[in-house]
């Protein structure tokens, strides 16, 4: 039996650990297994090799490799705290390793990790694998790092050949994860590369934030920088810390910044003109999970009429969830004299939830406003950049105090959490196609998908403590909602359409986001050589008006992750985002995560192990 791994990033990895601890209980005698990936362990996101600022949004003792109860598992937290790391550190070929150690000696349950850290935490752990290998006479791998897959190709038998260079490799099954990818250009970034090209501007497309080229870009310029998610904060502390900036802690939560002077003037702006919420300080056992009081599939399956939730009321669960935990944490914190077990009671049985919480008669700015949650500055008359700057100045702080009472104290980013929490249940609906192929197209993969990456995919609170320091030394400039970009009198040009008549003339534009995994428009060469050849298709998504439109997965089989119609190729993680929700995570320990529990279904039928109850909401 010859297996293909293409990828070996974290879902790589976990197939390969899968794969191994399954194999005694197949009926096959001997396994080859090739891991391909054009970089080494870990993946390209994961390298080890990229700047120590550079972190996660989860905390250390969340996230972990090995499945639960593996022999000699340990969770980022714990491999960190052990002299193992330290000694894994040392072994590596790298000019960082005096970085790496001495951010490892800081590191507790909740830190946030450098991404630089989880890379060697990969490699430490396929390092584990291969010694794991050397005690089965049976078990070969076959390791092809830093080295692209060309092509794909299905032969007679249902088996592939997956090509390297001139060099082919035959395999009976294949299984890729190809995590963040390149998308084919846009128009629109097509025509911005084209400007940058005639006028000697700096444009960076979509990507890895710590691989953009950013030399070009002086202390005498203006960056435009277009997102302002994760990508957004990589880049900002890039053209920062990057250049020798530095912040130091005030006491009372607050950071100054000090300035190398190397710095550009940093303009950012998006279509919601707010950056991402932060993560809150982790309060939670590495195994604690908010259970759903509403959103359960229980409920869910309640609310079904001919076999679909409509999206309201899948909103409206979601949404009780969210407060239930909003009030919970409110009046344990500010409200002594209210019965926090009583509200529960109350809230879980009321058919009419405003009206409990107007009995508890609180002043206007406690009461939870999903409005004004998705859109804090709803409402502020905007008139200038500057007036503008001390209006998000004012509400980062407030989400800043808030984050930094804790995810279990803070009423705002704490009930925030819940997403995190609530992402089976929401898998549940998604993978089940319990919505409607309209509600999923029209309401569900537009702005909801977008809310939820804004409200629950931020950056440790720390980030947005950097972002106000670097607003107060004038170094970070905020535009306003809908903001616009073009190339114009050998400059980009920004504005948001709030005060149109402020336009702002940039040197630089950078597009700070990775690449959404839409199959359709991959330019990796593995998707582009399968999709070419028929072996793999997006999802279509056929409307009630007869249009089909497709998802941004391939077209699988929920309950075996195969490719539609291909019996030997299977594929998880990025590939299945838009089918599957938030495919991107690492795995939590403790909690039955199911993207474990997936990993080892897909190892099983690609052993050929019969799998009796299939995990179909990863």
């Amino acid at each position: 039996m010859k297996i293909g791994i293409i990828g070996a990033g974290p879902r790589g990895l976990l197939m390969l650990n899968n794969l191994i601890q399954n194999f005694e209980s197949s009926d096959h005698d001997n396994l080859t297994i090739h891991l391909f990936d054009r970089a080494v362990a870990g993946g390209r996101v994961w390298k080890v090799k990229q700047p120590i600022s550079l972190i996660m949004n989860t905390p250390a003792n969340e996230l972990s490799l090995f499945n639960d109860g593996q022999d000699g598992s340990l969770c980022i937290a714990q491999w960190c705290q052990s002299d193992i790391s330290k000694e894994f550190i040392n072994s590596l070929d790298v000019d960082n390793k005096d970085e790496l150690l001495t951010a490892v000696d800081k590191i507790n349950d909740r830190s946030y990790v450098p991404r630089a850290i989880c890379g060697a935490y990969c490699q430490w752990f396929f390092q584990q694998l291969v010694e794991q290998i050397k005690d089965y006479d049976n078990i070969n791998l076959s390791v092809h790092f830093n080295q692209n897959v060309d092509n794909v190709e299905k032969v007679k038998d249902d088996s592939f050949v997956v090509s390297v260079g001139d060099v082919d490799y035959p395999v009976d099954k294949l299984v890729f994860s190809l995590g963040q990818q390149e998308n084919k250009l846009t128009n629109d970034q097509e025509s911005l590369q084209k400007y940058a090209k005639d006028y000697g501007l700096t444009y960076i497309l979509p990507g890895e934030a710590d691989e953009a080229d950013l030399s070009t870009i002086t202390s005498d310029q203006n960056v435009i920088i277009r997102g302002m998610g994760l990508s957004f904060n990589d880049f900002v502390s890039r053209l920062t810390e990057g250049r020798g900036g530095y912040f130091t802690d005030n006491g009372d939560d607050t950071l100054t910044y000090h300035a190398s002077g190397d710095e550009p003037t940093i303009y950012a702006g998006s279509r919601r003109g707010v950056p991402y919420y932060p993560k809150a300080i982790s309060q939670k056992a590495f195994n604690e999970n908010y259970p759903a009081v509403f959103l359960t599939n229980e409920n869910v399956d309640n609310h079904l009429k001919d076999g679909h939730i409509s999206f309201e009321d899948f909103h409206m669960l979601l949404r009780l969830d969210i407060e239930y935990r909003y009030y919970s944490f409110l009046f344990s914190l500010k409200h002594p004299e209210i019965d926090v077990d009583d509200f529960q009671k109350k809230f879980k049985e009321t058919d009419n939830h405003n009206a409990l919480i107007g009995s508890y008669h609180l002043p206007t700015e406690e009461v939870f406003d999903w409005d004004r949650i998705l859109n804090p500055v709803a409402g502020v008359k905007i008139s200038t950049l500057d007036n503008y700057q001390e209006h998000i100045k004012t509400w980062l702080k407030e989400m800043i105090d808030d984050a930094l009472l804790g995810s279990k104290t803070g009423p705002v980013i704490g009930s925030l959490e819940m997403l995190r929490d609530l992402r089976d249940n929401i898998r549940y609906v998604l993978s089940n196609h319990l919505f409607t192929n309209d509600d999923l197209v029209h309401k569900y993969l537009g702005r909801f998908s977008s809310d939820m990456k804004f409200l629950s995919q931020g950056a440790p609170a720390v980030r947005s403590q950097e972002i106000l320091a670097l607003m107060d030394a004038g170094i970070v400039k905020i535009i306003g909602p809908q903001m616009q970009v073009i190339g114009a009198n050998h400059k980009f040009i920004t504005r948001s359409a709030f005060y149109g008549e402020e336009i702002i003339h940039g040197d630089a534009l950078i597009e700070a986001r990775t690449n959404a995994p839409v199959t359709k428009v991959s330019a990796n060469p593995v998707i582009t050589s399968m999709m070419d050849k028929g072996l793999i298709k997006p999802l279509p998504i056929t409307l009630s008006d007869g249009e089909t439109v497709d998802n941004s997965s391939v077209d699988i089989d929920i309950k075996t992750d195969q490719v539609v119609g291909q019996p030997n190729l299977y594929t998880w993680g990025l590939n299945t985002e838009g089918l599957y929700f938030v495919t991107s995570a690492i795995p939590r320990p403790g909690v039955n995560d199911s993207i474990l529990r997936s990993g080892d279904d897909i190892a099983k039928g690609l052993l050929d192990i019969p799998v009796e109850n299939p995990t179909i909401y990863m």
